[in-house]
């Protein structure tokens, strides 16, 4: 006759899923090879052990400690499975994304007796998720975040200086005469144009501020701490003569200049939307004005965005 506790310990090693068995305070009694590889930890090693010395768990994208589940399945009798990711420590500190369930296991009187944790390696699926989640928020040209991520990062920033009563500024930035040089040198050489523009506004701010681009030739920065009117300008300036210097490109030197228009937060507005509203009508202001040059938003411009918006809840309301 067989026996059992041989036949399980050969079943266990021949299941991929990461397995690992504890006693019903939860002290490890089986790793099985596949859970000896995900957690570093031998069968020897692990034995005895409070389960999450071995099954060392913390949040994903935080790494805040995260209770073991197997702590809750022995207490309340059932199944207990995080539906999330949870990052897995590894005991040479190695962090892998997991999938991971627990549990119980009842003795032959029917009493919980141990439990079962069953754990699946996520990295790949997480580092796919994080992939697609990268492609969804980040231009694909310049890499900087696009219009999705600048509006979460603005919204961050309205509600960081609301607890640092902080101001903050919002930059619509447009390469002036871009549409000339796309019909003159060609998509290709304009494109390199707009990558080495984002270089140079990435490299004129500080790390704590956003370059975003919203398409074409159109960029926006979103500037927290700001300290006074007279900071914003000195980094407008400095983003002017930036963007003016020559752009160099094998056999083509392409001269441009760009037109900035700047909205205060809360001074000008409070929400994220009607800051980019005003920061982008007085960057047309300042192309109106004969380009290379900046304009802050105004009260009256202020005025016409808001006339605007009560047109527009009013024809819906009709």
């Amino acid at each position: 006759m067989q026996d059992p506790h041989q036949l399980l310990r050969v079943t266990l090693e021949s299941v991929r899923d990461a397995i690992v068995i504890t006693d019903a305070v939860g002290r490890v009694e089986i790793v099985n090879a596949a859970a000896q590889e995900l957690t570093g930890w031998s069968q020897t090693e692990a034995l005895g052990r409070a389960v999450e010395d071995v099954v060392n768990l913390r949040e994903y994208g935080s790494e805040n400690p995260k209770p073991n589940p197997a702590h809750s399945a022995l207490r309340g009798g059932h199944k207990v499975e995080y539906t999330g990711h949870s990052l897995l420590v590894g005991r040479d500190g190695r962090r892998l994304g997991v999938h991971i369930a627990a549990m119980p296991l009842d003795d032959r009187s029917g009493q919980t007796g141990g439990c079962l944790l069953v754990m699946q390696d996520a990295s790949e699926a997480l580092r796919l998720a994080e992939r697609m989640s990268y492609k969804a928020q980040h231009d694909p040209l310049t890499g900087l975040p696009n219009r999705i991520l600048l509006i979460d990062r603005l919204e961050q920033a309205t509600r960081l200086s609301d607890r640092a009563r902080e101001s903050l500024a919002v930059i619509f930035i447009d390469l002036d005469n871009f549409h000339k040089i796309n019909e003159t040198f060609g998509h290709a050489v304009a494109d390199q144009l707009l990558k080495e523009a984002s270089y140079r506004l990435n490299d004129a701010v500080r790390e704590s501020d956003t370059v975003c681009r919203l398409g074409g030739d159109e960029f926006v920065l979103v500037l927290p701490g700001v300290k006074s009117v007279a900071n914003v300008e000195s980094l407008v300036v400095k983003l002017l003569n930036s963007i003016a210097q020559p752009f160099v490109f094998r056999e083509h030197t392409i001269q441009t200049t760009c037109s900035i228009g700047i909205s205060l937060y809360p001074r000008n507005a409070t929400d994220a939307g009607t800051l980019m509203h005003l920061a982008d009508g007085a960057m047309y202001r300042a192309k109106q004005n004969g380009r290379n040059c900046f304009v802050f938003t105004t009260q009256e411009a202020e005025q016409v965005v808001f006339e605007d918006q009560e047109e527009t809840a009013e024809a819906s309301s009709d």
